[in-house]
């Protein structure tokens, strides 16, 4: 140890920085992480759903729907049941 002290000194300051860029490193990869998943385009609404932003309909509206469709009930008995539920026919 004879005049290099200062060299022991030198190695604690190399320790700090070089943890403190391991450790920033980090941070970066785990944050580009979190907005890369986030970033993901969303998934498919399931076929039959209503469109983004549209109001979900009544189950009772969905049931009406299903009967129009199977031809249990006519497109006049379909309107006037939408009267009764409060519904318009292009909701």
């Amino acid at each position: 140890m004879n005049g290099n002290w200062y060299l022991m000194g030198l190695a604690w300051i190399f320790g700090l920085v070089l943890v403190t860029v391991v450790v920033l490193l980090a941070v970066l990869v785990v944050r580009a992480l979190v907005s890369f998943t986030q970033n993901e385009a969303a998934p498919e609404p399931p076929v039959g759903s209503p469109p983004l932003g549209a109001m979900p309909r009544s189950r009772a509206r969905q049931i009406l729907d299903e009967r129009l469709a199977h031809g249990h009930i006519t497109p006049d008995d379909y309107n006037e049941r939408l009267r009764v539920l409060g519904e318009t026919p292009g909701r």
